[in-house]
């Protein structure tokens, strides 16, 4: 079906071409892999000098803005002119552009080059991870410590570095997904062949202007776009760029103003492939003027929402971030107001004492540990997502694929490998399934999908009308199929490909079965006679080969075989079997049908002489781009988990309802992209949810789509590989791109890329999602627990009780971020309870924590706060009830608390040593509250005894000895010699060591929290069983 030709060895020359695009801006690495690798059949054209390309004449360029170049000449768009206009306007001919001409266009339009987004400057991206409500918060607190006690900073130097960490690690997790992703891009700078001044000359790609005649081959991309002005066999791959999975045959003919651009058949664009035959044609749009740029345009423009956490996490740090104020104004309220009822003169003093109990609360609410651990536990997810080949290029977006509730994908090379595949075989009397995918040359034939057993098939292979097919299949083409690197490609047209690919299957590797029987004579296809033919020495016979479409071979043929004897073939027998491999046309399948004769000796093989009658008919097979084998599994896994999947593609209709039937994602209607241009908005938000096809789609129509259904309320995936997907990509919740197949603007453009282009891995992605949030509740129900019990027991001591406090701001920051760190990150490693596939997506607008966990978080406060209370009010006394209270009936009273005023006095440190110890008490029972308590939030209906295990998540088992191990080393540091355990106990945390019996006290008053909580969970099981009978 295309041109006969030698392959030619391929070869590549770098050029630089400088780093400045006409608008200033660095270029796309997408502009650099636009234009074909050249041939070394083309060695000998001259090529332009270095000196010409990048010396003075550049310099004068890397200023200058650059005007646009229309679309369109007099204002008719360049498809609708017939040739003699588009030069007209351009004003250029046959020979080309002038050297003169180079220099002023190169001055009004620049280079042919995509500008890329800018990227943010590495010390901007690391800032940005500071930016979080939670981090606001603690920033806040950390500030207004600073200022009260400008001569203690310890607080604040404790905060700022563990913010630091967090933004350290997070910037270098994000760094190496951005690596990867660049690692995936191609390199390569692309040359191309244009005609200036009556000669062909190879330049980079990126020197190309408007109105350059450039020469377009079999191979190669199109650098440009191009309006074509004469044509040979010539036919485009445009699936990148409209996802139409057939390769569209192209002409130089003015065609009307009013079509789609999949429609343009005179119009070759930038991106695209040329499949086969050659071209020529002159140059009307560069760099950010193609449609290319547009689209790259568009998605620089796209700004991607803010993911579901984001907007949780947000909504949690406004909602501390009031309680936190409100309770420091009621403190200080109630306290400044008690001073002015008291008659106290020095309320300034009042203020700042309050302050400082004020903060400490603050720090307390805040839960300082949550950043930290919430990009710990975020990057796991990163990290198991690599493992199954996905990159995920925003560690936020993991989680965000676990709210996903719609995935919108394209179907060329996404849903289907993108690779035209012989899925079915008809003889006359017989029809099979052909197995295997793509162009790996391994499948058997199937009927009712099951394989054909050995004997059926050696009954089969030696039957002639089979044989006589398999080997038209083998040699009847033009196309080249290759294995580089483990993975299987074809060169030539698509069709040549499949049929190649089912001859391998037959009969062998074709390569050498051409070889046994080489090719004396061809007829090429032509759009007229809609067929191609070959003559082979076949057998030690000559034999003549037709295939092409059923239409145009069926009525050449006269005879059919029976029983290895060619008979007569009817007219109503002909009939016959046009209805049956109609049956494959009704599946969308492209039907070629072949028919063969052998030549008499006499037979001349002319040119211009047709050999193609009196055939014998051997047999027809459809050829159809097929679903990727993992796709359907994916997509019913899918709807089990409540996540609708939509299909959006350039494509036909009819091709595309037919491989969302066989997908299982056809349970909506289908709309047509002339449909959906007919509707409005509204119309369109009515009908979204509703469609489950959308066919004949723009750019501009899936980003509609993908806006339509955020306005309704759904998380939206979007995947696709293809450049018409990337706006799309760059507008949904999460964009997923392809890693082999995609191309570099939808890679730029993604959130996860699928290195492996299995599209199972999404749901795996939806799966890992679900999990990480189920974690994060965890430990956000672990932490905030925590909080609260932290914020009631310094609330109800001081303002309640008018008690010494409990814990120092030191002390809760220790808890919050040392302590309950490495618990919290083992939550973050639970495995997951249940299957999280088998229930629909959470709702979009609920609280991070919602209603249960609230309720929950306040028992188990509510349980730490009475324990800790009771520790520290028996440990301490009447010393917790103020300042020199409790220290006997001998002891000085009066002098202690004017030594208070100043802040030391052997009086006043007597008293603070003792406060330490109760201090101490309530800091340890505290701690060891939490490492029961990490067992409870491993699940909040479960048992963690009698139904997961204590021991089960060794995650957790490790962080709990290392946080009694920190614990021991804080309270008993200065005993056990350890280095700095005076300055780390004596001055930063002020605890003083513990004797045996008091740990055996901490240990049982903590170990309520686990015992209480196991109780809640037995009578809420039961209380599930009384309403389920």
């Amino acid at each position: 079906m295309s041109t006969p030709r030698t392959m030619p060895t391929m070869r590549t020359r770098t050029v630089s071409s400088g780093t400045v695009t006409s608008a200033g801006m660095k270029g796309s690495s997408v502009a650099a892999t636009t234009c074909r690798i050249i041939r070394s059949s083309s060695k000998h054209r001259p090529k332009v000098s270095d000196h010409h390309l990048h010396g003075q004449t550049m310099l004068s360029f890397t200023n200058m803005a650059p005007s646009v170049h229309p679309q369109r000449g007099e204002g008719i768009p360049w498809h609708a002119l017939e040739n003699d206009r588009v030069s007209e306007q351009l004003e250029t001919g046959p020979e080309g552009l002038t050297d003169a001409q180079v220099f002023q266009l190169r001055d009004r339009h620049g280079f042919n080059r995509l500008t890329s987004k800018v990227r943010e400057p590495a010390w901007l991206r690391f800032l940005n991870q500071y930016n979080d409500p939670l981090n606001f918060l603690l920033i806040g607190a950390a500030l207004i410590a600073l200022a009260i006690h400008p001569d203690q900073p310890g607080d604040a130097i404790f905060i700022f570095i563990v913010l630091t960490a967090n933004a350290v690690f997070g910037y270098w997790q994000e760094g190496k997904a951005e690596e990867a992703v660049e690692r995936l891009k191609s390199s390569v700078v692309s040359q191309c062949v244009v005609v200036r001044d009556g000669r062909d000359i190879e330049i980079p790609a990126d020197m190309l202007l408007p109105g350059d005649l450039v020469r377009l081959e079999e191979g190669q991309k199109v650098p440009a776009d191009v309006r074509l002005t004469s044509t040979m066999q010539f036919t485009v791959d445009e699936s990148a760029l409209t996802g139409e999975s057939l390769p569209r045959k192209k002409g130089a003919d003015a065609l009307a103003e009013d079509l789609l651009l999949a429609e343009r058949d005179n119009m070759a664009y930038m991106g695209t492939t040329v499949s086969t035959g050659r071209g020529k044609g002159l140059v009307v749009g560069i760099g950010m003027e193609t449609q290319l740029g547009r689209i790259a345009a568009d998605i620089q423009e796209a700004e991607p929402p803010k993911t579901p956490l984001e907007l949780k996490l947000e909504s949690l740090g406004r909602f501390l971030g009031f309680i936190a104020l409100l309770v420091a104004v009621v403190i200080v309220g109630v306290e400044l107001g008690k001073a002015i009822i008291d008659g106290q003169g020095d309320l300034f003093s009042v203020v700042v004492d309050q302050f400082i109990v004020a903060i400490a609360i603050f720090v307390a609410i805040v839960p300082e540990g949550l950043p930290i651990i919430l990009v710990i536990t975020l990057s796991l997810g990163m990290r198991n997502m690599a493992r199954h080949r996905a990159i995920i290029r925003q560690m936020k977006a993991v989680e965000t694929l676990g709210s996903t509730t719609v995935i919108c994908s394209d179907k060329t090379g996404t849903l289907t490998t993108n690779q035209m595949t012989v899925k079915a075989l008809a003889t006359y009397d017989q029809t099979f399934d052909v197995g295997g995918e793509g162009y790996k040359p391994i499948g058997t034939l199937e009927r009712d999908g099951q394989s054909l057993d050995e004997e059926a098939t050696s009954t089969l292979q030696r039957a002639i009308p089979f044989r006589l097919l398999a080997a038209g299949l083998s040699l009847s083409h033009n196309a080249v199929i290759q294995q580089e690197e483990g993975l299987w490609s074809a060169i030539g047209d698509p069709t040549d490909a499949a049929c190649a690919v089912a001859g391998w299957k037959l009969n062998g590797d074709v390569t050498k079965f051409a070889s046994l029987h080489p090719r004396l004579h061809e007829q090429v296809f032509d759009s007229v006679r809609k067929r191609m033919s070959t003559v082979h020495e076949y057998q030690g016979e000559r034999w003549l080969f037709v295939k092409g479409a059923t239409s145009s071979v069926l009525p050449l043929c006269t005879q059919r075989f029976e029983e290895g004897e060619a008979v007569a073939f009817s007219a109503q027998e002909a009939e016959g079997y046009d209805d049956r491999v109609g049956e494959l046309a009704d599946r969308a399948m492209r039907v070629i049908t072949f028919g063969a004769r052998q030549l008499d000796d006499d037979e001349i093989l002319d040119p211009d002489v047709s050999l193609e009658e009196n055939l014998i008919l051997l047999g027809s097979v459809g050829i159809i781009d097929p679903p990727r084998a993992e796709v359907a599994d994916a997509i019913a896994r899918c709807h089990k988990a409540g996540i609708d999947v939509k299909m959006i593609t350039g494509d036909q209709q009819a091709t595309a309802e037919a491989i969302a039937q066989e997908l299982g994602c056809d349970d909506g209607s289908s709309i047509s992209g002339r449909e959906l241009r007919d509707m409005d908005e509204d119309d369109l938000r009515r009908r979204v949810e509703g469609a489950s096809i959308y066919s004949r789609v723009t750019p501009v129509d899936k980003m509609r789509i993908v806006t339509a259904l955020q306005e309704k309320g759904h998380v939206v995936a979007m995947t696709g590989d293809g450049v018409n997907d990337a706006p799309a990509l760059a507008q949904a919740n999460i964009g997923v791109a392809m890693g082999i197949a995609g191309t570099d603007v939808a890679k730029d453009a993604a959130d996860m890329i699928l290195q492996d282009d299995n599209f199972a891995n999404i749901v795996q992605a939806v799966e890992e999602g679900r999990k990480i949030y189920s974690n994060i509740r965890n430990f956000v129900r672990y932490q905030i627990s925590t909080n609260v019990a932290a914020v009631l027991l310094l609330f109800v001591s001081t303002l309640v009780l008018g008690w010494e406090l409990p814990l120092t701001a030191t002390q809760i920051l220790v808890i919050n971020i040392l302590m309950d760190g490495p618990p919290a990150v083992a939550l973050g490693m639970e495995k997951r309870h249940g299957e999280v596939m088998d229930r629909p997506p959470r709702p979009v607008g609920e609280p991070l924590p919602n209603v249960q966990d609230i309720s929950l978080i306040l028992f188990l406060g509510a349980v730490m706060v009475t324990g800790t209370m009771i520790v520290f009010g028996l440990a301490g006394g009447e010393i917790i009830t103020g300042p020199c209270q409790g220290m006997g009936a001998d002891f000085d009273v009066a002098s202690c608390l004017e030594q208070e005023e100043t802040g030391s006095g052997p009086l006043y440190d007597a008293w603070q040593q003792e406060l330490r110890h109760s201090r101490t008490m309530a800091f340890s029972v505290f701690i060891v509250y939490q490492l029961f308590n990490v067992l409870n939030c491993r699940s909040g209906e479960r048992s963690v005894v009698f139904d997961l295990g204590l021991f089960s998540n060794r995650a957790i088992n490790y962080a709990t000895m290392i946080s009694m191990g920190l614990l021991l080393m804080f309270v008993q540091g200065a005993n056990i010699g350890l280095p700095f355990g005076d300055v780390v106990v004596g001055d930063l945390l002020k605890t003083t060591t513990l004797e045996s019996q008091d740990w055996l006290v901490v240990i049982l008053v903590a170990s309520t929290v686990l015992v209480m909580d196991e109780f809640r969970k037995i009578i809420r099981l039961a209380l599930t069983k009384t309403d389920t009978v």
